[in-house]
This record gives C-alpha cells, structure tokens and sequence, in this order.
C-alpha cells in the first residue's frame, strides 16, 4: 500500500504497474486504485495523484456519504427512476401477497395486513423488480436507437448489475449495460450504450473513440455530468 499527502491528509492507495499506455485512477468503495505503464517513476505518480486529489478526495466523500445513506425501504423515502424523484407510498389491505403500482410519479406499494414481518424486505424485492423490468424495456430501445445511429451493433448485450462502471465491451462484441442506469435520465441511458458500442470500433479511450462518441452525441458531457452526480 502506497500514501500520499494533500491538505495534511494522507491518502493511501494501491499501485499496479501494467503493460499499458496511459495511467488510471479510480476510487471504489472509498479505497483508491493507480494503474500506470510498467516504467512510470513514483515522482510522476505523485505528481499525477496531487494533480487529481479534489476528485479524489470528492469521491472518498461522496462514497462514505452513499455508504451512510442507503435505503431504507420505508414509506416516504425518494429514489430516481429516469432521472425523476419518485415517493414510496406504502398501505395495507387484505391481499395474498405485495404488489407494487407506479402512479403520478409515486410507488404505491400494497402489503398484505396479515403478517407484516420483514416489510422492508418484500418492499426491496418490488422495487428491484421494477427497476430489472424498467431497465430490459428502456435499455433495449436505447440500444436500437443508437446502434442503428451509429451503424455498428454488439453481437449481444446483457443486462446487468455492475458494481463499478456503466457499462463495459468485451473484445468478443460483447456489451453490459448496468441496471442501475435507469435511476438516470434517458438521455444518460443512450449515452451509455453509445458509448459502449463505440468501444466496437475503439477498444480505448483515445482521441478517435471521443471523437466517435461526439459525433453521435455532441452534448454527451452532460450525460457524463450526470450520472457522475455533478447535477440533480
């Protein structure tokens, strides 16, 4: 394990030399990873991490935060779906089993009177329901639209829970697109997928694949800002 030291903090990290061409730092669970070319002095690494410590230290925080702040699965709590605010509503009434109805922007979710043991549980397995089924119907038709944009198509894509990225292309033509995409605006949700079928052309994130991914979609920052956190 590594350190370095910002603002009389000290941060450490994980460093993986790689048969690469550029460096990479990411932030997962508030532990921070460096991936660099096998020849990369520490001095140029320090000076990279110093360079891009506020988005370090942005993101530690902004992890801690989400950690502290799961879900609860009780009524009154928000969660996003499309990148709109959606209100949980729970009520009783004598059913066989819960169910869940999406209504002017609120989940009514219906439990049974009878047994109201583990109620944030069965109101979990409802939500999560929504979203699977939410995410297969607008992420194929995000794909559609963009691939017959584009003119390239995977030769498959899944739809998946990815821990820390978006989406991923394997070098098969394979594309994964992240469930929890559809927490976000439709316009974020295309740009995933663009972003990933452009990775067909360009397994990298070089000048030409960005060039490629501005042509199709020229305000796609925006999508970026977004599901970054950078704006409601």
């Amino acid at each position: 394990m590594e350190v370095f030291e910002v603002d009389n903090k000290k941060i450490e990290y994980t460093l993986e030399r790689k048969k690469i061409k550029n460096c990479y730092i990411s932030v997962k669970d508030g532990k921070v990873s460096v991936r660099v070319p096998l020849k990369t002095s520490l001095e140029k690494i320090q000076e990279m991490l110093l360079k891009r410590a506020d988005w370090i230290l942005k993101n530690i925080e902004k992890q801690k935060e989400k950690e502290n702040s799961e879900k609860q699965y009780i009524d009154g709590e928000v969660f996003k779906v499309l990148g709109k605010d959606v209100i949980l509503k729970v009520s009783y009434e004598n059913l066989a089993k819960p169910k869940l109805r999406f209504w002017l922007g609120k989940w009514l979710v219906t439990l049974p009177k009878e047994g109201k043991k583990e109620e944030n549980i069965q109101i979990r397995k409802l939500v999560e329901q929504f979203y699977q089924e939410l995410a297969d119907k607008e992420i194929e038709k995000a794909m559609r639209k963009m691939t017959m944009k584009v003119g390239l198509a995977p030769n498959c894509y899944k739809v998946k829970r990815l821990k820390s990225t978006w989406g991923n292309c394997c070098t098969t033509g394979t594309i994964s697109i992240n469930q929890n995409v559809v927490k976000y605006s439709r316009h974020a949700i295309e740009y995933v997928c663009l972003h990933e079928i452009c990775h067909l052309q360009y397994m990298n994130h070089s000048k030409e694949f960005w060039n490629m991914v501005t042509k199709y979609m020229p305000d796609y920052k925006e999508a970026e800002a977004e599901l970054k956190g950078e704006k409601d």
